[in-house]
């Protein structure tokens, strides 16, 4: 389940008393953005091992916004697709900051059992978990806008670069990008054959 903690803008508006009793109004308007979100999503494995997946498998946030990972049970992790995970192809934006918790290393609420990423760049970003990719353990992020870049292009868009593809079980498990954008969340019985 997808959590949000959230602080709307607000708008102030200050009157200031000028002069010897005369009453006369200066209005300042000062905007207050919203506070950033964090997002929550789960790491699961079901009890007979037979089915991995994050919940929900797609989110859509706001830049600023923070998605924190939790491991209820089982052992994953959480990268971006990127080529510095492992030499996965790209499918975060081009100037986003890749990311890889390693393995979490306990079950929630334990200590180790939780990831955090704070998201700046607009646009798409793909995530798998390492030792479940094949399986299909994969989510998609929306920040913002889903702005052209490499989280909205076909998987294997750039053979020539040699990238680890996408593996098709992982392929067919992402949320689409436009069904995040009119639900904001996925929960991942809603993403499987939906992308």
């Amino acid at each position: 389940m997808a959590h949000e903690v959230r602080i709307p803008a607000i708008a102030v508006i200050i009157a200031l008393v000028i002069g010897d009793g005369l009453a006369g109004i200066a209005g300042m308007l000062i905007a207050v953005p919203a506070a950033a979100r964090t997002f929550e999503v789960r790491a699961v494995m079901s009890k007979d091992g037979a089915q991995v997946y994050f919940d929900p498998s797609g989110v859509h946030i706001q830049p600023g916004d923070t998605v924190r990972w939790i491991q209820v049970n089982g052992y994953h992790s959480v990268a971006a697709y990127h080529p510095k995970n492992g030499n996965h192809e790209l499918r975060i934006p081009d100037h986003a900051q890749s990311w890889d918790s390693g393995i979490l290393q306990a079950e929630y609420p334990a200590k180790g059992s939780t990831f955090e990423h704070t998201f700046t760049v607009p646009g798409v970003y793909d995530y798998f978990c390492a030792p479940h990719e094949a399986a299909g353990m994969v989510g998609r992020i929306i920040v913002g806008s889903p702005e052209a870049g490499p989280g909205t292009r076909a998987f294997g868009y750039a053979p020539d670069r040699h990238w680890k593809p996408v593996p098709e079980p992982a392929q067919k498990t992402f949320p689409a990008i436009q069904l995040i954008m009119e639900k904001g969340t996925v929960r991942a019985s809603q993403s499987i054959d939906k992308n």
